[in-house]
């Protein structure tokens, strides 16, 4: 629970004109959904810091792909050391960062925590139809890699343990003194959960390249109160099925909206950015 603070363009906060990055234009557009007390904050300053140091990538930066990702990874931990200073409490409190910086013809999609970057290409076998395609991995505890690094390092992930029923709820990494355990595997802040050789929640970004054809048509941003009651399919198929992507992004956050509504009193929070790609 938080605040999910966009960037770019999501539903009810941007102009049409946000929501458009053509092919051969520049682009930057993000999900970032703070949790524990100082979520809210803690979203709002990575978003804006992260906008900051990726701004300061030169075209020389972003013109090999390798360089780039190398230079949005440190552009990351610049940001988590900045946020540790800035006087937010972030000891249980921190926040998702899935940001995509469009240069031309390429995404770079930098994925920390457990929102998700989403791509919709056009169905060689259905010219009508878009097929989903994962721009970025969710960081769950539970993930083989994610497990392997933490518990690789001596931390432990299960879900939390209820008197007198075992095991409850989803998988979590917890920190040294096994009092706090969070659902997401890595995290901008969350300093309480970060345990020696890496067996805690990092806020190390897992970056990842591609290369724009013809066939994409748009990009989905959600945090997971999105994802975890529609799929990456359904989402772009409720996004091709609207008229420009400010209306794409209201329909997706108001059929999670409803589903959570239909499942029980808990919410989580939900935001979808969709960038139409032209």
């Amino acid at each position: 629970m938080g605040s999910a603070a966009p960037a770019g363009a999501s539903s009810g906060d941007a102009a049409a004109n946000e929501l458009y990055a053509g092919a051969g234009g520049d682009a930057l557009f993000g999900v970032y959904d703070g949790h524990g007390q100082h979520g809210h904050h803690v979203s709002k300053f990575v978003k804006e810091r992260l906008a900051t140091e990726l701004g300061k990538l030169t075209a020389a930066d972003l013109a090999d792909s390798k360089v780039a990702e190398r230079e949005m990874h440190a552009a990351h931990l610049r940001a988590n050391e900045a946020l540790k200073h800035s006087g937010i409490d972030v000891s249980l409190s921190g926040s998702t960062a899935c940001t995509v910086v469009k240069r031309g013809r390429r995404l770079l999609v930098a994925n920390v925590g457990d929102s998700r970057a989403v791509l919709g290409r056009v169905d060689p076998s259905r010219p009508a139809a878009l097929v989903a395609q994962d721009l970025s991995i969710d960081q769950k505890p539970d993930a083989p890699n994610e497990r392997a690094r933490i518990e690789g390092g001596g931390g432990q992930v299960h879900p939390s343990i209820v008197p007198g029923v075992g095991y409850a709820g989803p998988a979590r990494v917890w920190d040294p003194s096994r009092r706090f355990g969070l659902a997401c595997s890595r995290s901008m802040g969350d300093t309480t959960y970060y345990g020696p050789n890496r067996s805690g929640v990092i806020a190390e970004p897992e970056v990842t390249t591609h290369r724009l054809d013809k066939r994409d048509r748009l990009v989905i941003v959600g945090s997971d109160g999105v994802w975890d009651r529609i799929s990456s399919q359904e989402a772009v198929e409720i996004a091709r099925s609207c008229r420009d992507a400010e209306q794409a992004s209201e329909k997706i956050t108001a059929v999670a909206r409803e589903r959570w509504r239909r499942d029980g009193p808990m919410a989580d929070d939900i935001t979808a950015v969709v960038v139409s790609l032209g």
